[in-house]
């Protein structure tokens, strides 16, 4: 920390050293300031500003306001255009050391465009539209308007809408967000710029269904990286703008409630407000303060099979599912958030500001699991799978009945509840000047996100019923069904005795802190606008982990369970899981656990339990990690008649630094506890150049490279070690990799852009991404794991030899308004990408592979359409969003058989873990009422779709959740729509 605050304060002191020499030599010039705004006096972010004869150009900031310095005493003349309105130009007179101010009142072309000041989604495209026009990288954009327009429940489900974006869903929502077909951890997600850690802490990528949609201003996808971006996102960074004060008050509320039909109906609700003003009579302080709260609860049908590739008695290879869990869930997740926003204009030229976000997520549910457990392969006939039943056991030896290889089958029942509390808070505050040639900011940063609770949950298991004999019905492969074939009722409670229970402490936290500081330099070279820059910023990290586990296990000499199920059955029921069709004597469900009933019995019944010891689990998930990251760089950009050239080179140095526990058993199996320390540092140079070129009025061409790096999760690097338990087919374990390296990716884009009036874009490029020491997760199985008796998945990241992946990306929307009547309000807006990409695995890799499959999380097509309708009081989006299956686990070994067999090849039911292809339709429609008073309904998941996972073909599924439409109502109020 000593070492940081020294660099940030000889930071500060170099970057203010000019300073006085720059206010001297820098006054005979003078400044055109001003502001871009709607006829009603909204501002517009991304206008473009241009003073000929000079050929200076610039953008409209996130408050629309704009400022050309160092222009000669004379006369200009300004035009300030804006997609979606037509163009203002004015005369300027400039003064020698004076400050020319504008307001440029922008008006939309023809009174059928009108819509586009009052509706919030159409002011939001328009916003979009021009923000990209004017980013010098390649970037998509979703401002509040547009994330408002679709019921999102969080910001990942926004960000899922943008073009060439697939998102990782659990639980009905967005998780993950994946772009360009890469793994999470490739995209970097910042706040205003400010990278924030994750609240799992194990991984970069951040849980973004931990932030709610509402609070946030802008969404800003950038695809390419330049040398005055964190080097982190190769496959694309997502930075999170919050808002800031306007001239304007800001007044605003909006409030929802909705309904879900599944299991026995669930309700949901939330609402948001903001309050922004300015005060002075020159406006120069302004405070914006924002919350939002929401409750979704839930009801999710989810099944989860085992499978598994065997040799029936008769040698015939078949593929079956010897266990399965009938899962069902009842969740209440609730979300809360707070934005902050402020600045102080000390003087023209000089603005402090803070800028904040803050979300808590109670990830809170409970799970109750039923699990039939077949026992040993029998015989195959047509799609009916026979296992062994007791008499086929007891021909069986001794020895083979002792170790589980002859078995008849079982049944288990679990329930553990979820309560996960994960938070993300970020505050910046920091100055700009503006000087007559130069742009001096410097900032420091607090970021943290925790995780308490974590994925390890207390849970109460219960042993069922024994020696059953079970067939398999293969009928319906994505519906799997072990049938018990003797009569025996799976749902009878009281032959559910009580084995075991665990609960956890778990915490996990992450802190950032940051300082940066920018120097912008204009200039011209032969005439020619230009503008040198150079920066550095500094960010320290420290994470921990700790875990505390109680695993109370029946005494091996008890005579008998203390109680069964029965005696402690809940009111919770699920009447219709799976359309009844694992229903036994017609019961869709078995009765469930009232936990805490379970837990009272069981500390009432303390004599009947032992603790188990968890000494090796406790040590083996602990760590303290400390990084720091120093970067900097120097980029110039230069306009020379319809061509605008960036280049410039990051410098990044990384440090990583951590203390964790070694687990190792001695001879009597008892764990034996060592720390370790490791550390490790690399360096890389990334150099980065854009070329764009305007083709004509309203098209560009652009042409991108950059080098880029995406550094190992501290989970995958450190050599922790984390058991779950409640995974499936089977529980894990996951242990970290310290030799793991940084992967490194030198990155190509093309795309040609055409801006529609009076509003609407087609884009389309084509982008290569080379990817060094890629990280694969990989996944192995360990029978009779710790002298359990069960099997469990080890799972481990490593570094491979290289990958590649391309694509090819299109986007068009487009408003109808040149149409006659009704039809007016049509517009269309679609994007799409198609991507291939390769990978090489190392030597020896699960077996010997030599396959060269696709990326892990690479989705080959993805696409989004929106028929959207605005006119008058109503405005209208339908929406359909669809991501292609992708590879989420490599875990197919080419010891099993050969690739290609159907059995136990990778299409067989061990191949590689997929995330199954997702296609969802949602739609949302406003109704004004008055004023700036809105009706709003919508409709999330109308298409019932499927989340889960299969192993090498569909047909085997490992797991399958559904969640059934969600239908919402509320009403939204916007002071500013009244003005």
């Amino acid at each position: 920390m000593r070492f940081f605050v020294r660099s940030l304060v000889l930071l500060l002191m170099l970057a203010n050293m000019p300073l006085p020499l720059r206010l001297l030599a820098q006054t005979g010039n003078g400044v055109i300031a001003g502001t871009a705004q709607d006829s009603a006096g909204s501002a517009l972010i991304g206008a473009r500003v241009v003073v000929q004869p000079t050929g200076r150009e610039t953008a409209t900031d996130n408050q629309g306001n704009f400022r050309i310095s160092d222009l000669p005493a004379g006369q200009y003349t300004l035009t300030a255009s804006y997609v979606g309105f037509t163009a203002f130009t004015t005369t300027v007179t400039v003064g020698p050391g004076q400050t020319a101010n504008v307001t440029a009142a922008l008006k939309v072309g023809s009174s059928a465009d009108s819509v586009i000041v009052s509706a919030g989604r159409l002011q939001g495209d328009a916003e979009a539209i021009n923000v990209e026009r004017m980013s010098s990288e390649i970037v998509q954009v979703a401002p509040q308007g547009v994330i408002q327009s679709l019921p999102n429940t969080n910001i990942a489900d926004a960000i899922g809408r943008l073009p060439s974006v697939s998102l990782e869903r659990d639980e009905g929502e967005g998780k993950y967000v994946q772009i360009r077909g890469t793994e999470p951890r490739l995209t970097d997600l910042t706040v205003n710029g400010v990278n924030v850690p994750s609240v799992e802490v194990t991984v970069r990528n951040v849980k973004m269904d931990s932030i709610p949609s509402n609070g946030i201003e802008r969404i800003e996808v950038y695809k390419t990286l330049a040398a005055d971006q964190d080097a982190d996102g190769i496959g694309g960074t997502v930075n999170l703008v919050t808002p800031m004060p306007q001239d304007k008050p800001t007044y605003a509320l909006n409030s929802t409630a909705g309904y879900n039909p599944l299991q026995n109906g669930f309700w949901r609700g939330g609402f948001d407000g903001t309050v922004g003003h300015r005060w002075g009579t020159d406006k120069k302080f302004g405070v914006l303060l924002g919350g939002s709260w929401d409750r979704t609860n839930r009801g999710i049908d989810d099944l989860e099979p085992s499978q598994n590739a065997g040799t029936t008695l008769d040698g015939t290879n078949v593929a079956y599912v010897n266990s399965e869990d009938f899962r069902s869930y009842n969740y209440y997740r609730t979300r809360y958030g707070f934005d902050l926003g402020a600045d102080y204009k000390i003087t023209p030229t000089m603005t402090a500001y803070v800028q904040g976000l803050y979300s808590d997520f109670h990830d809170f549910g409970d799970t109750h699991v039923y699990t039939p457990s077949a026992g040993t392969l029998k015989s195959a006939s047509g799609s009916t799978i026979q296992f062994f039943s007791p008499a086929d056991v007891a021909q069986c030896s001794a020895a083979d009945q002792a170790s589980g290889a002859c078995s008849a089958g079982s049944f288990k029942y679990r329930e553990y509840i979820r309560r996960p509390d994960q938070q993300i808070f970020s505050v910046l505050t920091g100055a700009r000047h503006e000087l007559p040639k130069d742009v001096i900011t410097y900032d420091v940063a607090v970021s943290r996100g925790h995780n308490i609770g974590g994925q390890l949950f207390s849970t109460i298991y219960f042993t069922g019923p024994q020696n059953v004999t079970f067939q398999e019905d293969q009928s319906d492969p994505y519906r799997p069904h072990l049938e018990a074939t003797d009569g025996t009722n799976g749902f009878d409670a009281p032959q559910y005795g009580v084995n075991e229970y665990t609960s956890y402490r778990y915490h996990a936290t992450q802190l950032n802190v940051q300082g940066t500081a920018t120097l912008a330099h204009n200039y011209t070279v032969y005439s020619h606008p230009s503008t040198f820059s150079m920066g550095v910023k500094i960010r320290n990290s420290y994470s921990t982990q700790t875990q505390n586990t109680n695993d109370q296990v029946l005494n091996s000499n008890a005579p008998g369970p203390p109680f069964t199920l029965a005696d402690v059955t809940g009111k919770y029921t699920n009447p219709t899981y799976y359309n009844k069709t694992f229903a036994i004597n017609g019961q869709a469900y078995g009765p469930t656990l009232a936990f805490g009933k379970g837990v009272s019995a069981i500390q009432a019944n303390a004599g009947a339990f032992t603790q188990a010891d968890s000494t090796a689990a406790d040590a083996g998930a602990f760590f303290n990690a400390n990084e720091r990251i120093s970067a900097g760089y120097i980029e110039d950009v230069i306009f020379f008649g319809k061509y605008r050239l960036q280049g410039g080179v990051r410098f990044d140095n990384g440090a990583t630094h951590f203390l964790a526990n070694q687990v190792v058993f001695d001879a009597n199996g008892n764990p034996i506890v060592t720390p370790i320390r490791k550390d490790a540092s690399y360096f890389n140079a990334l150099p980065s150049v854009a070329l764009q070129y305007q083709l004509f009025k309203d098209t560009n061409l652009r042409a991108v490279y950059s080098r880029g790096l995406a550094r190992p999760n501290i989970g995958d690097l450190v050599p922790a070690t984390v058991i779950d338990p409640n995974q499936t087919p089977y529980p894990t374990v996951s242990t970290g990799n310290p030799n793991l390296v940084p992967t490194k990716s030198n990155n190509y884009d093309i795309l040609a852009e055409h801006f529609f009036s009076p509003l609407g874009i087609l884009q389309a490029g084509w982008f290569y991404k080379q990817l060094s020491d890629p990280i694969y997760p990989t996944a192995a199985l360990i029978p009779n794991y710790n002298g359990t008796g069960n099997t469990y998945q080890l799972t481990q990241s490593i570094n491979g030899p290289n990958a590649h992946i391309q694509g090819f990306e299109a986007q068009y929307e487009q408003r109808f308004s040149f149409l006659p009547g009704v039809l007016n309000g049509f517009g269309v807006n679609a994007n799409y990408s198609h991507t291939v990409s390769q990978v090489t695995f190392p030597v020896d890799f699960d077996g010997g592979r030599t396959d060269k499959p696709s990326l892990d999380r690479d989705s080959p097509n993805d696409w989004n359409f929106n028929l959207l309708y605005d006119k008058s009081r109503f405005s209208g989006r339908f929406a359909v969003s669809h991501n292609d299956q992708s590879i989420a686990t490599y875990q197919w070994n080419a010891g099993s058989g050969a690739a290609n067999d159907p059995i136990f090849g990778l299409p067989g039911p061990t191949g590689d873990n997929f995330f199954y292809a997702h296609t969802q339709f949602d739609a949302q429609g406003s109704y004004r009422v008055y004023k700036g008073i809105h009706f709003i309904f919508s409709a999330l998941n109308m298409s019932n779709e499927v989340f889960g996972f299969y192993n090498g073909s569909k047909i085997y599924p490992v797991q399958r959740e559904y969640y059934r439409p969600t239908y919402s109502f509320g009403v939204r109020w916007r002071l500013s729509s009244d003005q």
